[in-house]
């Protein structure tokens, strides 16, 4: 009788995920939902690099570099979420495409000229960290 409770608890430890790894798929979601939401507007209302003023550190009076810039932001977002999605799986397919997007987002901040890079950097650390504690949790 008691092993088979002990293996019923071991079951739903399996199947309970914690409150840490909610937060951190939460997090995910919500920044890519966010962006997503964010740089969809910007394209869908044809706003250009000029309404970045001291934020977007190179002129381009073609826009060709803007619209490259915001295709991939909306294609790093859309790997958040996706990276989420498998989270919520239970996959570690989440935690590898978080980090391939994480590192694509780093890059294509050197964009901007702005000093929030280092606080983006810590705060995806973090996040990247959280969720390779639960590595052996994901299938």
């Amino acid at each position: 009788m008691e092993n088979k409770l002990h293996h019923e608890i071991k079951e739903i430890q399996k199947t309970v995920t914690p409150f840490i790894y909610r937060i951190v798929i939460i997090i995910t979601m919500v920044g890519g939902v966010l962006g997503l939401a964010f740089f969809s507007s910007v394209i869908f209302f044809r706003i250009d690099g000029s309404n970045f003023p001291g934020y977007f550190q190179y002129n381009d009076s073609t826009g060709i570099v803007f619209t490259i810039f915001l295709i991939l932001q909306i294609a790093i977002h859309i790997g958040f979420i996706f990276s989420a999605i498998q989270l919520i799986k239970n996959k570690k397919a989440g935690v590898l495409i978080y980090t391939i997007c994480f590192m694509l987002f780093i890059i294509s901040r050197l964009y901007y000229s702005e000093s929030f890079v280092f606080i983006e950097i810590f705060s995806g650390l973090i996040l990247l960290f959280l969720m390779i504690l639960s590595w052996k949790k994901l299938k």
